[in-house]
Order: C-alpha cells, then sequence, then structure tokens
C-alpha cells in the first residue's frame, strides 16, 4: 500500500482522478519497459491515452510513455509526437518544456514557455517546469536567471519534497558563489529541514552547511546542526564517508578532539579508497603529534 502512495499523490496534484487510472494496465505498461520491450510499452500507454476521458488521465499514460521514449528509446521524434498526444494544452506545454530539456534543445525549450503563465500551471508540473528552467540556465550559465528559477521552484506552493530540497540546495550553492554567506546558510538550513530522509540533495546541504559553519568559527553549531543524524541509514557508502567526516571536522571545530579522532577512525572501518585512507591517517598521526 505505502508503494501506492507517492503515485497517489502525484496524481491527486495533477488533478487526476485516482479511480480513473486504469492501474492494472499500467502495471502491464511498466512490465513490458522492464523487458526492454519499449515499442510495445508506448503502444499499449498510447492505447490506453486515446480511451481516457479525462485529460488528467490521458496525461498520466502519456506521461510514462515520454518517460520510455526519452529514457529508454532515447528518441525526441517519438517524444515529440506523444506530446502532441496530450489533450490538455497546459500539461502539453509542460511535457513539450521537459523533452526539449531532456534532449539539450534549450533554446526551443525556453521558446516554447514565452509568454506562458507557468505559475498558473498544476501544482506538480509548476515546481518541475521551474526546476528545468533552472537547469536550463545553469547550463547556459546565466547564474542570475538559474537562481531566480530555483527561487520560484522552491517557493511553489505543494513542492514535491525531493524537488523542493534540491532548489534549496541549489541556492545556498548559488549564494555561497557569490558571496552570500548569510543567505546561503538560511538556504542549507531550510533544506535540512525539509526531510530527516538521506536523500543526496540533503546530506550535500547538510556537508556544506557544517563547513559554513566551522568557517565562520561556530564550530558548535557545526556539531549541532547534525543532532539526529543517523550515519547507518544513509545507503550511499561515499555520501555516508563524506558525512562522517564532516561531522568529525565539526567536533574538531569545537573543541571535541577525542570525540573526532573516534569518529574518524569510524571512517576508516568504511570501504573507502586507499588514497581517502592514506590522507586520513596522516592527519590522524599529525593530531597525534600535537595531542
Amino acid at each position: 500500500m505505502t508503494r501506492i502512495t507517492p503515485l497517489i499523490t502525484a496524481l491527486a496534484l495533477l488533478g487526476v482522478s485516482v479511480q480513473a487510472i486504469d492501474f492494472t494496465q499500467l502495471s502491464a505498461a511498466k512490465r513490458l519497459r522492464a523487458d526492454k520491450r519499449y515499442d510495445e510499452a508506448i503502444q499499449k500507454l498510447e492505447g490506453m491515452a486515446a480511451k481516457a476521458d479525462e485529460a488528467g488521465e490521458n496525461f498520466t499514460y502519456l506521461d510514462f510513455a515520454i518517460d520510455v521514449a526519452v529514457d529508454s528509446l532515447k528518441s525526441p521524434e517519438k517524444a515529440l509526437a506523444l506530446v502532441a498526444a496530450v489533450k490538455d494544452p497546459v500539461h502539453r506545454d509542460f511535457a513539450r518544456l521537459r523533452v526539449l530539456a531532456d534532449f539539450e534543445r534549450y533554446d526551443e525549450a525556453l521558446a516554447s514557455v514565452q509568454g506562458k503563465e507557468i505559475d498558473a500551471w498544476p501544482v506538480r508540473c509548476r515546481s518541475q517546469a521551474h526546476s528545468i528552467l533552472a537547469g536550463i540556465y545553469h547550463a547556459k550559465k546565466d547564474a542570475v536567471a538559474e537562481l531566480q528559477q530555483w527561487q520560484l521552484t522552491a517557493d511553489a506552493p505543494g513542492a514535491e519534497v525531493g524537488v523542493r530540497g534540491r532548489a534549496l540546495r541549489e541556492l545556498g550553492v548559488l549564494n555561497l558563489k557569490q558571496g552570500n554567506a548569510k543567505e546561503a546558510e538560511e538556504q542549507f538550513r531550510k533544506a535540512v529541514q525539509v526531510t530527516p530522509a538521506n536523500y543526496a540533495w540533503r546530506v550535500e546541504s547538510l556537508i556544506a552547511l557544517s563547513r559554513l559553519l566551522i568557517e565562520s568559527q561556530r564550530g558548535r553549531e557545526a556539531v549541532k546542526a547534525f543532532d539526529g543524524t543517523d550515519f547507518t541509514k544513509v545507503t550511499s557508502l561515499t555520501s555516508r564517508a563524506n558525512l562522517i567526516e564532516a561531522y568529525a571536522r565539526a567536533l574538531l571545530a569545537a573543541g571535541k578532539k577525542i570525540k573526532a579522532i573516534e569518529t574518524f577512525d569510524q571512517l576508516l572501518q568504511l570501504d573507502i579508497p586507499t588514497e581517502w585512507k592514506d590522507r586520513i591517517n596522516k592527519e590522524l598521526d599529525q593530531m597525534a603529534e600535537t595531542f
């Protein structure tokens, strides 16, 4: 039941009646994709979309078909043909933006939303559209426009956890690059507070926050930032190792040398690259000389 909940929530944000969705046929299409029968999966989804009475239901099937065309077939022609079949003009605009951005046709993507009222789009489309535009401006090295779009993403009502969290993390990074440490700290703190789950953007935000606090001589605050963190629940080995190292450095900055050494030792127990272990061991040797 819990595995279905995120999909139901997403459909609700898109204004789709959950009762209208044929989950049995949708699952069948997913199995076809898993079996790498991509054309069959798309054909099934197109047939379902053509019979759909609701515009939202129509988009749900075609959105999945577009995923297959983009990620599996890597065919812009097929993806854009599917976009054209979307009944609702707003969802069609969103789908076109997404496909053009995915294939790095950035100028076309920007032109496709020129004059469009993105903030009047369905909630889920709205936040994702702004994040897509932020990614485009990042690729075009327009930091001002990128920051604006990430802010719009973060502020969008009902934005998905992952979309909002990443937006806040990116806002922190951009503000830090611009020398605005105070604003960067605020954005990193907001990102960490979005969810306790160990998403990559949250881990990166926590590490960046602790580093920023250490640099501003606030070691105790840096340690406190890790309160409630369960390192064992971070599934990515690299992310867990980076997080543990950041915590150890926060402890050092707070004057908790013994606890820091113990934490560095936890890091060394992980299966991290030899170069990484050598660097930590060298630092520990230097610490031992001045203990």
